[in-house]
């Protein structure tokens, strides 16, 4: 049956190549996309998406494992090769993401920075690889800092029980070099995926599902606006050229540069005026009327699940900041055992887990949610270093460099969430739908790190970031911390989300300058 996952897994790749491709193409600007930086972008994208999507296959492989009763289906070996397969797929991806981030988006922006007419291609390369060493060289630092944490080995743990040291003992010492070394950087990585999440993510739940409810405003109000600004343009203009109808004197240099920019001014708004009156015109104007209740519908669907998200990643902090130190707590970046809490969407993912690929359904369903909900938070917010807006994301707008900003941006997100599925579903993440017979209760019981080593398997993910806490128990106290900001930085988003007024039907975009005349 796992052919089954694979297969469907195999069929996902195309599908997220092909949903990466128009995602790129949406937002690129028609007229300056290079194909160069078109495939780095979706390429970047499809690897960071495929992370996630193969965590759903991960798990049924992990389930499939045992059967309702907790019989085992499979031998030591056999499960122990099915796991090392998809080992191997992560920390391929995970390799590629790295090689990605560090080197070839680097060197992408940097040789699309130089296209000049007068700069040749071999100066374009150059330019590219000159920048790019630096961030190879930090690369290379994380992997060697990865290799020197893999020979120090963690003191002990204050471990409860014999189930909980042969876990830690498991998970501790089936680690080799290399994977120390791409688990640290990734770690790095998924750090700074905080600050996306923060910042654009974070916004984006809020404010996405409360600007679909309120909607935009009315035509009439933005006409009013468009008219009542373009009157005042056009009264200073007049109040300039009287001072010179007399002939008598020359226009000065102040004058003439604020007449120029009102001129400017001038012409930007009856383009957006065009644009309103063709958007008034238009059918779509009929479709929106009907669609528009819908949408209201729509509006609270998404709220609803944006508050799913967080509600559950907030149950889960809760139940870690409680009973994780029935484990070994802080000391294991705390790793929680047996989620005492319940978590709605921890406990809808381990059901349909049952039923795959019902959960995959879901799992990507999320996915795509919060993707789009970056997204949101990158249009709306801009790309930005600290109060410096460096691009504006919009629809067939946005130039090359900001396309791959925006792509780093999306993959340090994805690769956040590749970790925090773990904080958002724990039991569904570590050991799918398993059950173990207990000879002592005489009766099966849900899997968790509680129970004895041999009659659970664990899923790589969980491997992964449960070995990143156990060896470097910082990253996790981090990881919690960090979960702790984002839920707060969520109801801020929230407040002020609720605070803006409707967005308006014309988009105020930078290149709408002369050269559109």
């Amino acid at each position: 049956m796992i052919a089954i996952a694979w297969i469907i897994f195999v069929a996902v790749i195309f599908v997220v190549l092909l949903f990466s491709l128009l995602i790129v193409k949406y937002y690129s600007d028609k007229k300056e996309a290079q194909l160069g930086t078109t495939v780095v972008a979706v390429v970047g994208l499809s690897l960071t998406l495929l992370c996630v999507l193969l965590i759903p296959v991960d798990i049924y492989n992990a389930s499939s494992s045992s059967d309702s009763h907790g019989k085992a289906l499979l031998t030591p070996e056999q499960i122990q090769q099915r796991g090392e397969a998809i080992k191997i797929v992560y920390y391929v991806l995970y390799g590629c993401i790295l090689v990605f981030a560090f080197a070839v988006i680097p060197f992408s922006y940097f040789y699309f920075e130089e296209d000049d007419e007068k700069v040749t291609c071999c100066q374009r390369v150059w330019a590219g690889c000159k920048y790019t060493i630096f961030l190879i060289v930090i690369v290379v630092i994380l992997l060697v800092v990865g290799l020197v944490l893999f020979f120090v080995k963690p003191g002990d743990k204050p471990a409860k029980g014999q189930n909980a040291e042969e876990w830690i003992k498991s998970l501790v010492d089936n680690t080799n070099f290399a994977e120390s070394a791409i688990a640290f950087s990734i770690s790095i990585l998924t750090l700074l995926g905080f600050l996306i999440w923060i910042t654009y993510m974070a916004y984006g739940l809020s404010a996405f599902p409360i600007g679909v409810i309120k909607g935009r405003r009315h035509l009439a109000e933005d006409a009013s606006a468009l008219n009542s600004d373009l009157e005042q343009t056009r009264s200073k203009m007049n109040g300039i050229r009287s001072k010179y109808l007399s002939g008598s004197k020359k226009i000065n240099k102040k004058d003439e540069e604020t007449l120029g920019l009102l001129q400017r001014k001038e012409r930007a708004l009856n383009r957006q005026t065009d644009r309103l009156t063709a958007t008034h015109k238009g059918g779509w104007r009929y479709v929106w009327a009907i669609v528009r209740p819908f949408m209201f519908l729509f509006g609270f669907l998404f709220f609803a699940v944006s508050l799913l998200i967080v509600a559950s990643m907030a149950l889960t902090n809760t139940d870690k900041a409680i009973n994780s130190h029935h484990w070994c707590g802080a000391s294991c970046g705390f790793i929680l055992a047996y989620p005492q809490i319940l978590n709605p969407l921890d406990s809808l993912l381990t059901i349909l887990s049952k039923y795959f690929p019902l959960d995959y359904v879901i799992i990507s369903l999320l996915v795509l949610y919060m993707f789009f909900s970056t997204m949101s938070g990158i249009v709306n917010i801009g790309i930005r270093f600290l109060w410096v807006n460096l691009f504006t994301v919009k629809q067939s707008s946005t130039p090359p460099q900001g396309m791959l900003l925006a792509t780093v941006i999306l993959m340090l997100s994805v690769v956040t969430l590749n970790t925090e599925v773990m904080t958002l579903a724990p039991r569904y993440s570590q050991f799918g739908s398993q059950v173990y017979f207990n000879e002592t209760t005489n009766s099966t019981i849900q899997c968790s790190l509680n129970a004895p080593p041999g009659n659970c398997t664990l899923t790589q993910i969980a491997t992964f970031v449960n070995t990143v806490s156990l060896r470097m128990s910082f990253f996790g106290v981090i990881f919690f911390y960090a979960t702790w900001v984002f839920i707060a930085c969520y109801l801020i988003g929230g407040v002020i989300a609720c605070i803006r007024g409707k967005r308006s039907n014309i988009e105020k975009i930078e290149n709408d300058s002369d050269e559109d005349e």
